[in-house]
């Protein structure tokens, strides 16, 4: 082989392997953010069982801070998935902080659930697959 068809070879290789990387990437990003959010909705889902409801303190702090760490992470996964996509699971976040100061059990619950549904779902199509890479 001539150098220049080397050069092609570890071209090619090369440029395979940075996709491959960033496709790794990507679906950490991706995955620990909606493990973030998951764990949160269990810790809330404990909160609510302890304290008989869902008006006080702590269950509105997990909220405040669930919705700080969305927020902190969606702004990388924007760069990574379609913004629409990571926007619906904010906008639910932000729906449970309302029915906490309304008092609203069943549509917090309700709610609730559609975050952890979402979770669920984004980590299907989300995350890396064989048509990123290609």
């Amino acid at each position: 082989m001539t150098k220049w068809m080397w050069f092609k070879v570890v071209s090619v290789i090369l440029l395979l392997g940075v996709i491959i990387g960033i496709c790794v990437l990507e679906d950490h990003l991706v995955t620990s953010a909606l493990a973030m959010v998951n764990n949160r909705c269990y810790e809330i889902e404990v909160a609510i069982q302890e304290n008989d409801g869902i008006v006080n303190g702590e269950v509105a702090s997990l909220v405040e801070n669930m919705e700080y760490e969305w927020f902190q992470k969606e702004r990388g996964l924007c760069f990574l998935v379609n913004h629409k996509n990571t926007e619906q699971l904010g906008v639910e976040i932000v729906r449970l902080k309302t029915y906490i100061d309304e008092e609203e059990e069943i549509e917090f619950y309700v709610s609730l659930n559609i975050i952890k549904n979402y979770v669920e779902t984004f980590q299907h199509f989300m995350g890396a697959s064989v048509d990123n890479i290609l």
